[in-house]
């Protein structure tokens, strides 16, 4: 029984701490859109070759599959390009 009015008194202050934030929130969205006095928001453009083959791909500008296979060359290029080291085996002379 006291577990259960504690949990109800920590739900009661998280929902009057809560309440503020909700009901900004809610005066947001009912609120009208901004008309043409609002400041446009400038577009990023992706840094990487990789961000703008993801933006085309969420854009519908390409496919999975050449999404894909367009990633798959960059890894082969990036791969030709900056090959990875493998380190000796480091079994000491003993275990062998």
């Amino acid at each position: 029984m006291l577990c259960a009015v504690l949990l109800l008194i920590g739900l009661a202050a998280a929902a009057m701490v809560a309440w503020p934030k909700i009901r900004w929130a809610a005066q947001d969205a009912t609120s009208e859109p901004a008309g043409p006095s609002a400041a446009p928001v400038p577009e990023r453009s992706p840094q990487t070759l990789e961000g703008a083959l993801t933006l085309q791909l969420v854009a519908g500008e390409i496919t999975g599959p050449q999404y894909r296979h367009a990633m798959s060359t960059l890894a082969a290029r990036d791969a030709e390009r900056n090959p990875l080291e493998v380190p000796p085996d480091c079994i000491p002379p003993e275990a062998a």
